[in-house]
């Protein structure tokens, strides 16, 4: 008889860990550039410099950016919550469902906010 080796399927699709991995690049791109327009320009910068960055939110493009900003960190951030509650040996029920879960409620709600609501 033969060794057979087994292959295992994954699970996952190519798309959610895509979005896996593409939110944990946006984040790193990103993050600094917001957090600095955040702590030092909006604080310190005068009234036009805020009137600016306002209008710049409330355009579409600007919303298209908050939106990745708020969901691609979400879906990299529960993938990584899941990891390492698998190295400590932590098991959820329905882990999958969860993370999935959560991830796409928080995009949804996401549109909802930036898109639909206003």
């Amino acid at each position: 008889m033969k060794n057979q080796q087994i292959q295992v399927k994954n699970t996952d699709g190519k798309v959610i860990k895509g979005l896996f991995a593409l939110g944990g690049t946006w984040a790193a791109i990103f993050l600094p550039v917001v957090l600095v327009i955040l702590a030092f320009i909006i604080p310190f910068g005068d009234a036009i410099t805020r009137s600016y960055i306002l209008k710049i939110a409330n355009k579409e493009i600007g919303k298209v950016f908050l939106f990745l900003m708020i969901s691609l960190p979400i879906w990299c951030g529960l993938q990584q919550i899941l990891s390492i509650l698998h190295e400590r040996k932590i098991y959820p029920k329905r882990e999958k469902l969860l993370t999935l879960g959560l991830a796409l409620a928080w995009t949804l709600h996401a549109i909802y906010i930036l898109f639909i609501r206003m």
